[in-house]
């Protein structure tokens, strides 16, 4: 072949193999990915357990950030504690240390083969989850075939003196291969990528043990840069999350660095290799990307408090992140009052997190911006589990011996329950409503967001009287001035709808402006009759304890 068939070898085949990566990443993840994200919420609860479900899930999926990106969602809906997301980020380090595992072995030739049976599948494949098993056999088969071609490409580089020269300079200057192999993999967004290439150059002859060790540690620096740059101007927990993917590499590599130095490092790896039963060079290559990422992963996970710390200390600040808490004890069910109260602090935390997000999208509404969409998802998520576990725990308790008083109670807490959850489902709805106005540029007039201005301060204003009665108790007070501002809320609804219509009519509006504005007033209407329920709930309730005490 001539130089340039060669060349156009390497080329072809490193833009196949990083097609295959995502494509492959991308098909495994339609696959499990929901299923996967159930599965991360259950068993994360420690930081083993969460290093465990990160190693597992990636290595599925073959995407470190993948596995990040779902950490940082479980954090800020509250799903997962920050520690937790440590857990998977160490893990996920082991399990992105899969693919090269794999391109060890001598398979890369069966590549071509193998991406016909994936079209076939895909091609023959009726139902949605078969065309994904297609894809994904198709995508493996297209990373193999990738670094076959990329073998034939580099054939004329076997007797190069400026290669040999180079990996030279990497053996004897360590730092020189960190800093090649971080950018290479910064450019690449991928360590399984780098890795791979390396081992398959090591299959050519291409590579030596000691050159491709710095690259393997420069590899594993390079694959946060992607996060590092994703993460800016996101949440607090997002910057944390990222950061904590760095520090875990570049202390490593720094800690590690000695060890490389005086050979000790390879000499490690060469003695598990041998335990295992393969030294061949692609073997070696493989596994020191696997055996650094273990000792750091196991490391950090004894430590992992005092590693939470110094992130928390490097990326400073507040944020109020949701937790699901504890409250609903079955223990407490043999003291009805006890229990009462932990319903009822478990209807004021959800509450809290349905205000919170009505206010969040309505914000986004008048801004007309894109936001974090997941973060409203995940919070609605939040709501719906609790609010799933308060009717479980509230039949449990109306199994239990209660006084009259504990009966209206426990009806007060549920019924206002199904109030508040139906809070979250407004806010979603409203999220959908502004996604429609950023996506399809639909712009409110000064004077129309004024208008909903208006109406959602008279509707937040029922928020929080609702939510005072959940915390402290009912007064007449709050029940007159609820009913008053509903009053006053019907009316604007009413005037607005009014006004809208008028200006369809003449042609001032557009219709989609039109219907997106109608729907928001209705959805603030509703959540405003909830909150009025919620009020009225805790009203008959007061009506009913005070009924008994003159009784008695």
């Amino acid at each position: 072949m001539q130089p340039l068939e060669f060349i156009g070898f390497a080329l072809g085949g490193l833009g196949i193999f990083l097609y295959g990566l995502l494509t492959f990443s991308d098909s495994l993840k339609e696959l499990a990915g929901v299923r996967l994200r159930n599965i991360i919420t259950r068993i994360s609860g420690n930081v083993w357990s969460a290093l465990l479900t990160g190693l597992i899930v990636t290595a599925i999926w073959q995407a470190s950030s993948i596995t990040t990106v779902v950490a940082v969602a479980l954090v800020n809906a509250g799903m997962l504690s920050f520690e937790g997301a440590l857990g998977l980020i160490f893990g996920a380090n082991i399990g992105t240390t899969v693919t090269a595992q794999i391109v060890a072995f001598n398979i890369t030739q069966w590549g071509l083969f193998i991406i016909p049976i994936g079209v076939i599948i895909y091609i023959a494949g009726k139902k949605k989850k078969t065309k994904s098993i297609g894809m994904a056999v198709f995508s493996f088969g297209l990373v193999l075939g990738g670094l076959w071609l990329i073998q034939i490409g580099l054939q004329p580089l076997e007797n190069s003196a400026y290669l040999q020269n180079m990996l030279l300079a990497f053996s004897n200057r360590p730092w020189l291969g960190i800093i090649a192999g971080t950018v290479f993999t910064a450019l690449v967004q991928s360590s399984s990528a780098t890795t791979s290439i390396l081992v398959a150059l090591g299959k050519q002859g291409l590579m030596t043990f000691s050159a491709a060790v710095p690259l393997v540690l420069g590899a594993n620096i390079g694959t946060t840069i992607t996060t590092l740059i994703a993460s800016v101007g996101t949440k607090l927990s997002a910057r944390r999350t990222a950061v904590s993917h760095l520090l875990f590499n570049v202390i490593g590599v720094l800690l590690i660095y000695p060890f490389v130095v005086n050979g000790w490092f390879e000499n490690l790896v060469m003695y598990v290799s041998q335990f295992l039963g393969d030294t061949s060079l692609p073997r070696l290559i493989a596994n020191s990307h696997t055996i650094f990422n273990v000792i750091w992963s196991i490391f950090w996970a004894f430590q992992v408090k005092n590693f939470a710390a110094i992130v928390k200390w490097l990326v400073r600040g507040e944020e109020k992140v949701y937790t699901k808490p504890d409250y609903l004890n079955d223990k407490l069910l043999s003291a009805p009052s006890l229990a009462l109260d932990a319903l009822r602090n478990t209807l004021k935390y959800m509450a809290e997190v349905s205000a919170n997000m009505l206010t969040y999208v309505f914000e986004m509404i008048l801004k007309e911006e894109r936001y974090n969409s997941e973060e409203i998802w995940n919070m609605e998520n939040l709501v719906d589990d609790l609010y799933s576990e308060g009717l479980q725990y509230a039949n449990k308790l109306a199994q239990a011996p209660l006084s009259e008083e504990d009966v209206a109670h426990l009806a007060a807490i549920v019924h206002s329950m199904d109030d508040v959850e139906r809070w979250g489902d407004h806010a979603t709805n409203l999220m959908e409503f502004a996604e429609f106005v950023y996506e399809n540029d639909v712009h409110f007039s000064p004077k129309g967001q004024e208008s909903l201005k208006q109406l959602f301060g008279l509707v937040k204003a029922n928020l929080d009287r609702a939510q005072q009665v959940i915390d402290n108790g009912f007064s007449e007070n709050i029940l007159e001035l609820t009913v008053l501002t509903e009053e006053q809320i019907d009316a604007l609804v009413k005037e607005l709808r009014n006004e809208r219509t008028e200006r369809l009519i003449q042609g001032e509006v557009s219709v989609s402006a039109a219907v997106i504005y109608v729907d928001i007033l209705t959805n603030l209407e509703r959540v405003a009759d909830h909150c009025l329920n919620v009020v009225q709930n805790f009203s008959r309730l007061q009506r009913e304890k005070v009924s008994d005490e003159r009784r008695q």
